[in-house]
């Protein structure tokens, strides 16, 4: 791969004023398990490489799977002549240059594609067989893994040479429950919305022993019995209340809310799909009260066993921390080179590609919310009547990440300081800004646990990228809730 590399950059004619290559091996491994189902076993492979060069002030892309000499020259030819097409431009500005030579490699204690499929396999049917012990009432079951290797390498006309390896796990389970037209669903460890077939669960940088960690089988009886429980739950009441939203929600209400819109190319204009604008824009930067004072939010690649973990972005540019949010005040963006660099600043080291056939776009990494000094057991008990909510169950949001609506899979109503009834259908409504003022209390350091998203969609054509939220249970006053 590294050879690959080397030979695009020689094939580079000189009219280029800048080029890079990435040269990628995927190997993606999907296990998965069901209730009324035949299941699935899935192993996919792919190997190309994409190539970005700059003549006459613009860019040009190409991307191939055939890495003969032939097709090397080939893919610099059609990248050359896109740029040239586009016509001459003013200077694209990319900041200081990027020279690093270096190997990086994700930690991994046991690697989970040495792990037999009769293992993997054995668990998830295990943790299914659990979840069925709900009863009659459980329609369908659903545990499956997945495993991802990047084999890359980057390298680009100012020197630089970066290897990469990341190695990432995830598992999950989810049960639903129907009477009638009622249907119910629980999940665990986490509820992501799936792009494909699988990825469901929680995710990490990290080898099979992620897996063990997450108790699949140990949990699935509760998580079967809570999604049958659902099905005789009071619907969530419509009301202006106090709200507390677990760690595991609040990993996509921050998502929405503070990681989208933080996004540089967004504030900058150049990327609106999928809900793309943003009411971050730069003139509101240091002044835009995002929040209380309690509230402190930034993005960090270098987390050990996050799945937004990395050392080195698809520009070569190395992982790091970034504050975004100050007491409560938006300060900053996720950034890749060229959008750093038309507001004056340095990377962040941001910019990912979801494969060699895409272009590196600013996506998420870690993103966290910082540890208050409450616990979720203390925010309850300060709390008269409220809603407690877990697991996101549906989301929307304005294109300008302002006005949105969150379901939960599960709520619990809170009277006199303590929990009360399961409800069902829980929602709550915000504006941005004006909901998250009222946070009021975040849990401690011991309750601050990361969560690995495996399915943020962004650009045209899609690309998935795979992140990290670090979040804690959080209160919220006057909210308003009600049913889906």
């Amino acid at each position: 791969m590294r050879d690959i590399a080397e030979a695009v950059l020689g094939l580079l004619p000189r009219a280029v004023s800048y080029g890079d290559v990435r040269v990628l091996h995927r190997t993606h491994e999907l296990v998965l398990a069901e209730r009324n189902g035949p299941g699935d076993l899935a192993r996919e492979e792919s190997t190309g490489l994409g190539v970005r060069v700059i003549v006459d002030g613009q860019w040009g892309f190409a991307a191939t799977h055939r890495l003969d000499r032939a097709g090397l020259a080939e893919v610099v030819g059609r990248a050359v002549a896109q740029a040239l097409a586009v016509g001459p431009g003013p200077r694209i500005d990319l900041g200081e240059p990027v020279t690093t030579r270096t190997r990086w490699q994700s930690p991994m204690v046991i690697d989970p594609f040495r792990v037999p499929v009769s293992a993997k396999v054995d668990l998830l049917a295990a943790a299914v067989a659990e979840a069925e012990t709900a009863g009659p009432l459980v329609q369908k079951v659903e545990a499956s893994m997945d495993f991802f290797r990047d084999d890359k390498v980057f390298a680009n006309t100012e020197g630089a040479l970066i290897e990469q390896t990341l190695t990432e796990s995830g598992a999950g389970l989810v049960v639903y429950a129907g009477d009638g037209d009622d249907i119910q669903r629980r999940s665990f460890p986490q509820a992501v919305p799936r792009t494909i077939r699988g990825q469901r669960g929680d995710f990490a940088t990290a080898g099979y022993e992620h897996i063990e960690s997450l108790r699949l089988v140990e949990e699935g009886a509760r998580v079967g019995a809570e999604a049958v429980a659902l099905l005789s739950a009071p619907q969530c009441p419509d009301e202006t209340t106090t709200l507390i939203v677990t760690g595991s929600q609040m990993a996509l209400l921050l998502h929405e809310c503070a990681g989208h819109p933080m996004e540089a190319d967004r504030a900058l204009g150049s990327e609106v799909s999928l809900a793309g604008g943003t009411y971050a824009s730069p003139e509101r930067r240091g002044s835009f009260r995002y929040g209380s004072p309690i509230v402190n939010v930034f993005a960090d690649a270098t987390i050990p066993g996050a799945l937004g973990s990395f050392g080195y972005d698809d520009e070569g540019v190395q992982a790091q921390r970034t504050q975004l949010i100050t007491d409560g005040v938006f300060m900053g963006y996720l950034s890749g080179r060229e959008s750093a660099a038309a507001m004056g600043e340095q990377s962040t080291g941001a910019a990912r590609a979801d494969g060699w056939q895409r272009l590196p776009l600013v996506r998420m990494t870690n993103l966290c919310l910082e540890p208050g000094d409450s616990s979720l057991e203390e925010m309850i008990a300060g709390t008269d009547r409220g809603v407690l909510v877990d697991m996101t169950k549906s989301v929307s949001i304005d294109d300008m990440r302002l006005n949105f609506r969150l379901g939960a899979e599960v709520g619990w109503e809170i009277r006199d300081g303590k929990l009360g009834r399961l409800l069902k259908n829980c929602s709550y409504t915000g504006v941005t800004p004006q909901f998250w003022a009222e946070c009021d209390a975040l849990a401690g350091p011991d309750e601050w646990k990361v969560h690995g998203i495996p399915s943020c969609n962004k650009g045209e054509p899609l690309q998935v990228a795979h992140v990290g939220h670090g979040t804690v249970p959080a209160r919220f006053r006057n909210v308003r809730v009600g049913t889906k």
